[in-house]
């Protein structure tokens, strides 16, 4: 340019320029002819391909990860990943209530409906309802929750299934109050005479053994839904979770002292089947 201004490159930016490098010599080492306009325009597109490559490399790599205050792409990716999470647990509860609320129309008689959960444009689940016929099957699912069969809902305690079974004496007593569910006793009142090892009376599990103001509490689990507890005992034996047999020592009884030369004690035994409480006596002769 003849004087270096801004002026005169305004005044031509059309005209061609000799652009020339030297070496230390003042020998020309290479030269180009081009216009203002046509180097303004080439430092403008250099420009723009360095902000798309910033561009590019802030938003696909974690560079920005180590900038102090800032969010880089895992912030981004765990809001994503959070983001999914919720909307597939909000889809699940969906499933869910639609799942209870088939089993509540089923448990009332009537017909279960098909809904087709589907996110609309407001991201809220909607329910489509269609009518199902009851079928065959269903009919005869019904019937038997109904029933007093094996799947029964309304099976009550049956005496031939446990009497069929053969239940030991758990120890040598006399009765001293009857079994009566109306006065708050759910057991058979035993009085037992000197120390006596007191035995389970079928094969079972024990589920709990704890200690109460009146002595050691027993529970063994049977089959068939039969229940055996021991009350009032002295000691016990077995712990939570052993399995015994028919007949084994569980626990023993323990002694009131009194003016006789003969010392007692007294312990409750008592029978559930199906979470109901039964007479013992209907089982056992004492």
């Amino acid at each position: 340019m003849a004087n270096g201004n801004i002026r005169y490159m305004l005044r031509n930016l059309g005209k061609r320029h000799r652009i020339s490098i030297t070496d230390e010599a003042g020998k020309e080492v290479w030269y180009s002819y081009s216009t203002a306009l046509r180097a303004v325009l080439y430092g403008l597109l250099v420009a723009l391909v360095l902000f798309v490559a910033s561009l590019l490399v802030a938003a696909y790599t974690k560079v920005l990860d180590i900038v102090p205050g800032y969010d880089g792409i895992t912030s981004r990716e765990k809001m994503i990943e959070n983001i999914i999470r919720l909307d597939s647990l909000e889809r699940e509860l969906g499933y869910m209530q639609v799942y209870a609320e088939n089993v509540a129309q089923i448990m009332e008689g009537r017909s279960p409906v098909v809904r087709a959960l589907a996110p609309t444009s407001e991201e809220k689940i909607t329910s489509n309802k269609e009518v199902i016929a009851p079928s065959s099957l269903d009919s005869l699912l019904r019937a038997e929750l109904e029933g007093t069969g094996r799947y029964g809902l309304n099976t009550r305690p049956e005496r031939q299934k446990i009497t069929n079974a053969e239940i030991l004496r758990p120890v040598e007593a006399q009765v001293v109050e009857h079994f009566s569910p109306a006065s708050g006793r759910y057991g058979t009142r035993l009085a037992v005479e000197n120390i006596q090892q007191v035995c389970a009376v079928q094969d079972g599990t024990v589920v709990l053994t704890t200690l109460e103001p009146e002595g050691y509490t027993i529970q063994i689990q049977h089959s068939s839904n039969f229940l055996s507890t021991y009350r009032g005992l002295g000691q016990a034996h077995k712990q939570q979770g052993e399995r015994v047999e028919a007949g084994e020592a569980i626990g023993s009884t323990w002694m009131e002292e009194s003016g006789d030369s003969q010392a007692t004690a007294e312990m409750e035994i008592q029978f559930w089947f199906d979470g109901n409480a039964v007479d013992p006596e209907n089982y056992i002769r004492f």
